[in-house]
């Protein structure tokens, strides 16, 4: 670690002048026993970010490739009677049946009913139209998505 990697030394350890010592202004300098290394190697990052438009395109993308093998299941409403891990479990084996499922909600609002009855289920999730993103996406086996939810992605989307 180099000196600011170094935990300690906020403090200067003596004043400057007068006692006959050479002025320090840290304990973590390199000379001083617990200090930082000097000239240490360090690890670039390489990582770049994607375009916005390109990450549009990929969501697209994968999208279609999903419509394309039917793994996207379109209902009209998504509504619970209560908010019980048992009825999601039960409606989710109808809609997709041993599958995993990204259930795709307009907001959060209307719908806290079904987040919460699909918190406890390991092989399901449910996500926001608006956070849509593609590791999601391509995680979950198939996609069961509102009627109210295609509006949000449209205005997302394009």
């Amino acid at each position: 670690k180099v000196r600011h990697e170094v935990a300690g030394g906020g403090r200067k350890p003596f004043k400057q002048k007068g006692t006959g010592r050479a002025r320090q202004g840290s304990t973590r300098a390199a000379q001083w026993k617990g200090g930082g290394r000097v000239h240490t190697p360090h690890m670039r990052d390489y990582t770049q970010d994607m375009p916005k438009k390109m990450r549009r395109a990929a969501l697209r993308s994968a999208l279609s490739v999903k419509a394309g093998d039917s793994q996207i299941v379109v209902v009209d409403e998504l509504a619970l009677a209560e908010p019980k891990t048992r009825l999601m479990v039960e409606a989710l084996n109808k809609l997709v049946g041993e599958s995993t499922a990204l259930v795709l909600i307009p907001n959060a609002e209307s719908t806290a009913d079904v987040v919460r009855a699909t918190r406890n289920i390991p092989d399901a999730m449910t996500l926001n139209a608006n956070y849509l993103n593609i590791r999601d996406l391509l995680r979950f086996d198939k996609v069961v998505l509102p009627v109210a939810a295609i509006d949000t992605i449209n205005s997302y989307l394009g």
